[in-house]
């Protein structure tokens, strides 16, 4: 909304006009933005662990995370969706393995990282929340 000097109001953000790079951006911020929302189950990271190196079968997954059936197919299901892992059906068994191994390398790297700084008993939580004070 404009005042009567034709400038926006102090609460009015103006939409800047946008550039075709600028939405081309947004497209691929969005999708990686997606991507890495993967990571946030710890679910999902235990069930990238059991298939990281080959493929298992959905009860071997289920055993190997603790989780219960529906659970682990529904995250596995989300998982075939993004294109992270791929299935097939074996008579009346459905196999999983992992498909990017890319999203392999980034969870492995992150959790190393979060252990070392661990196990150094380094306080993870203190500087997240001096990093967020300084944003």
């Amino acid at each position: 909304m404009k005042t009567r000097g034709g400038r926006a109001g102090p609460t009015q953000r103006r939409e800047l006009p946008r550039n075709r790079d600028a939405e081309e951006l947004d497209e691929v911020f969005t999708s990686v933005a997606r991507y890495f929302a993967l990571l946030a189950e710890p679910m999902r990271l235990r069930i990238l662990h059991t298939i990281c190196n080959d493929e298992r079968s959905v009860s071997s997954i289920v055993s190997a995370t603790g989780g219960t059936q529906t659970n682990v197919s529904r995250h596995l299901a989300l998982m075939h969706q993004a294109g992270v892992v791929a299935r097939r059906r074996e008579g009346s068994n459905v196999y999983y393995r992992l498909l990017d191994p890319e999203f392999a390398q980034i969870c492995r790297t992150m959790c190393v990282r979060v252990a070392g700084r661990i196990e150094a008993d380094e306080p993870l939580k203190q500087e997240l929340l001096d990093y967020a004070a300084t944003r």
